[in-house]
């Protein structure tokens, strides 16, 4: 008799486990095909190396809710920059979408821009794009 309150204690205590370790935000990090096709684009989050993407590909990553900052750059220092960083709150449960991109002005150099993108644009992007498997 003892033994069903002890097995419905631990199957609550993993039930509740498993709820928290899902409780997670889901965002997607893409880069479009563009300029320097060679050249991957070191992806950061909170001043922390997370991906490294070339052309056409994406990244997956399960994140811990709250306000984080994206920012991208080539190898080497980190370089963060205010105004082309993305700070996003991420919320447990939810999915997001961030596109990597170089925008450049004529003749002068190109910034990195972090900019969220619908659901629907960013599955898109996607499907013809592969996943990079290459992640810190």
């Amino acid at each position: 008799m003892k033994a069903l309150p002890i097995t419905l204690l631990l199957f609550f205590g993993f039930f509740f486990q498993a709820t928290a370790q899902s409780e997670k935000a889901t965002v997607y990090l893409i880069r479009p095909v563009g300029p320097d096709n060679y050249i991957p684009y070191y992806t950061y989050m909170d001043q922390k190396l997370i991906c490294a993407l070339r052309n056409g590909q994406y990244s997956k990553h399960q994140l811990e809710p709250g306000e984080h900052t994206f920012h991208a750059q080539y190898k080497g220092k980190v370089k963060s920059n205010p105004e082309t960083d993305l700070s996003i709150t991420l919320e447990a449960g939810k999915i997001y979408y961030i596109a990597i991109e170089i925008k450049t002005k004529a003749f002068g150099k190109g910034s990195f821009h972090c900019t969220p993108i619908p659901e629907e644009e960013g599955l898109k992007m996607m499907e013809s794009f592969y996943y990079n498997v290459r992640c810190f």
